[in-house]
């Protein structure tokens, strides 16, 4: 008699950070979006995304820049040091950042872009950019936990897992667009 093998989710979900990372970031959402409740539904829409894209560019530039900085470095403490860890043992979990790293980030910058400009659409603005982390989260740990024949776009796995690799190439996790446009990406 076979064994049946626990569903993607379940395997998602299989360390308890990955779990905690995720609802953390969906009440985010739900929160920011709650917050721009009022916002006419076009604004909301078109900030929404403007975050959504601005996290692809983040997510590459931290990745590229911050991520790989040398383990000795005065700021590896933000990241690279985890980073390092992972690209020595990518199997090992928790594959999630630490939420005592991002969460005070994004609250952070969320407070900082909302005192400097005013302006009604930072939170949905910051809802996409949330959604994006979100997304590259879900992404990192399918990319790990998944077979490639499960993986839902496993082009992008292929890219993550060269990555492991090759550290000068493929930082892009949610989208390739950025390595496309630098001349960081390896097919």
């Amino acid at each position: 008699m076979s064994r049946r093998r626990p569903s993607r989710l379940l395997r998602l979900l299989a360390c308890p950070q990955h779990g905690l990372t995720f609802a953390a970031l969906l009440i985010g959402e739900a929160s920011l979006c709650a917050l721009a409740s009022a916002t006419p539904c076009a604004a909301f829409v078109v900030a929404w995304l403007l975050g959504l894209a601005l996290w692809t560019l983040l997510e590459y530039l931290l990745h590229r820049f911050a991520f790989h900085l040398p383990p000795a470095h005065p700021l590896a403490v933000f990241g690279a040091r985890q980073h390092f860890d992972h690209h020595a043992a990518p199997e090992r979990t928790p594959i999630t950042k630490p939420l005592v790293l991002t969460a005070p980030a994004l609250l952070a910058g969320h407070a900082a872009v909302s005192w400097l400009t005013g302006s009604s659409l930072v939170a949905p603005l910051w809802a996409g950019l949330v959604a994006g982390y979100l997304g590259y989260e879900v992404m990192h740990v399918a990319a790990h936990a998944l077979a490639p024949e499960e993986h839902p776009l496993p082009s992008f796995q292929r890219a993550h897992l060269d990555h492991h690799v090759d550290i000068r190439r493929n930082f892009g996790i949610t989208s390739p667009l950025w390595d496309v446009l630098l001349g960081t990406r390896r097919r």
